[in-house]
């Protein structure tokens, strides 16, 4: 993996410590912290290999990266190698197709969102033709929003239903 702006937001384990920007990623015994800024959170990724000790010490590293000031609110989540939450795939996705043209991981879901704004229904082509340009444009906007409140929710809705199961298993047990 080449050097750029964005590997260094990556880690992966090594022993008890961590290395930054690693040569190879997604290894499936390795465990990599993964820092998504847009998301203000730092992902745990797990290889379906990998030692429970490591996962340990990346949660410990994770804490230790959470104390620095430019992390400080970030929260932290263990993603498991195919288990990955939909908001984790674009990462995924990004480091394996080698986008070395972003600056952080997540980057990509930013420009997702921009072409969404973009777009105009065609079955509204009567209704888009009455509108200014300030007025689509106005438009469009608002719906990238609606598009990436909808996302968080998701993500917070994943969230609430993993924190129901613990509880749950708590009751039950």
């Amino acid at each position: 993996m080449l050097t750029t702006d964005y590997t260094k937001y990556i880690y992966k384990v090594n022993g008890e410590s961590v290395v930054n920007q690693p040569d190879n990623i997604f290894e499936e015994n390795g465990v990599y912290l993964i820092i998504d800024k847009e998301l203000s959170l730092i992902w745990i990724w797990a290889g379906s290999k990998s030692r429970l000790f490591h996962r340990y010490i990346a949660s410990t590293w994770a804490g230790k990266l959470r104390s620095r000031k430019k992390y400080y609110n970030y929260k932290y989540e263990v993603v498991k190698q195919g288990r990955e939450p939909e908001s984790f795939l674009s990462i995924y996705n990004e480091i394996n197709q080698g986008r070395i043209d972003l600056n952080y991981p997540g980057e990509s879901r930013k420009y997702k969102i921009e072409a969404k704004k973009s777009q105009i229904d065609p079955n509204q082509e009567s209704l888009s033709n009455s509108l200014s340009q300030s007025e689509k444009t106005q438009i469009n906007g608002l719906l990238a929003e609606i598009t990436e409140m909808i996302q968080h929710i998701s993500y917070s809705m994943e969230h609430i239903g993993k924190r129901i199961k613990k509880i749950n298993d708590i009751m039950n047990t």
